[in-house]
């Protein structure tokens, strides 16, 4: 592709008005349309956001031969049926997470883009931070030894009337939050031995609060602690066997991290900072890897998304389980 995608926002709700900004500072993303439910949603975000189109249906949008690349920012239910549609209509595809909610309907989406010959990826923006990608080089270079754990939290209370409490909508702490420390986990451990789980489930189903191990062998773990109720924190660190990382919370946007090597003395502190919101680089990486041809980023393949997604499913089925039997 010689000219820039040409990109179109669905959805005109929270996550939206928050990455919109950074699709406009992205130098190589032409924003050129938005979709909501209604045209009088998506023309006053059009107004208020410098889109040139707006439609008052999803479909439309997909229809547009103007529009190379759509960018799902809706609820996270509607996702799968979403996206399926769009590649359908032969567009590229970025998810925001959680990307589906369950992995079978991820696989679906895998198979159906590959078939299609489109891009997907899920837009887990966290893997694209300059200062996570910093901390991973530093990782790689032996910075803290060998990976032994990965400690991350995510969690505060939600007010009443917020998505994360409406199960019809893919609400619950796992899909919303506990997918980043479960994403941060496996990018530095990679796939679990197994999992285990505790923690609140209502009896709708919803995942309340959720606090996560994973065995990694040979003694390495991770704990992931989520919640849409209590106040958990949103912190991160990386222990090794010769020294750990902390990461300043929010930790998946952090810009600043640390680490320090026994015996604890000063440590040394890396900052790279923040494009806009912090969504910029993945916007970028993506019309990059469109441009170039490539059906998915190398960054966060779909099979990387897959199997955080197979964990959440193990982890839910753990706790509707307990309840089932506690």
């Amino acid at each position: 592709m010689s000219r820039r995608p040409r990109w179109g926002i669905v959805g005109t709700g929270r996550i939206s008005a928050t990455t919109v900004g950074d699709l406009h500072l992205a130098e190589n993303v032409d924003l050129v349309a938005v979709a909501s439910r209604t045209a009088a949603n998506a023309e006053a975000f059009a107004a208020e956001h410098g889109v040139p189109r707006a439609y008052g249906d999803y479909d439309a949008l997909f229809a547009d031969e103007d529009v190379d690349v759509v960018y799902l920012g809706t609820p996270i239910s509607t996702h799968a049926e979403l996206a399926r549609r769009a590649l359908l209509a032969g567009k590229h595809v970025l998810v925001e997470k959680a990307f589906t909610t369950t992995a079978a309907e991820a696989r679906e989406l895998a198979a159906l883009a590959a078939e299609r010959g489109r891009f997907l990826m899920e837009a887990m923006w966290m893997v694209f931070n300059p200062a996570i990608r910093r901390l991973l080089d530093e990782v790689a270079a032996g910075a803290i030894g060998d990976v032994r754990t990965v400690q991350g939290s995510f969690g505060f209370p939600s007010p009443p009337d917020a998505i994360i409490w409406r199960p019809d909508l893919g609400g619950g702490a796992l899909l919303d939050r506990g997918v980043y420390p479960l994403t941060l986990a496996q990018v530095l451990l990679g796939k679990p031995d197994s999992v285990q789980a505790m923690g609140e489930m209502r009896d709708d189903g919803l995942d309340v609060t959720v606090s996560a191990y994973l065995r990694y062998g040979e003694g390495r773990f991770a704990n992931a602690l989520a919640s849409a109720a209590e106040f958990v924190g949103v912190g991160a660190s990386v222990g090794g066997t010769g020294g750990i990382v902390t990461l300043d919370p929010p930790f998946h946007m952090a810009e600043t991290f640390s680490v320090v090597e026994p015996p604890f003395g000063v440590p040394r502190t890396f900052t790279e900072p923040r494009e806009g919101n912090g969504y910029v680089p993945m916007f970028r990486a993506v019309s990059e890897a469109i441009g170039d041809g490539l059906l998915e980023h190398p960054l966060r393949p779909l099979a990387a998304t897959i199997e955080v997604l197979d964990t959440i499913d193990e982890l839910r089925r753990q706790l509707a389980v307990g309840r089932a039997t506690g």
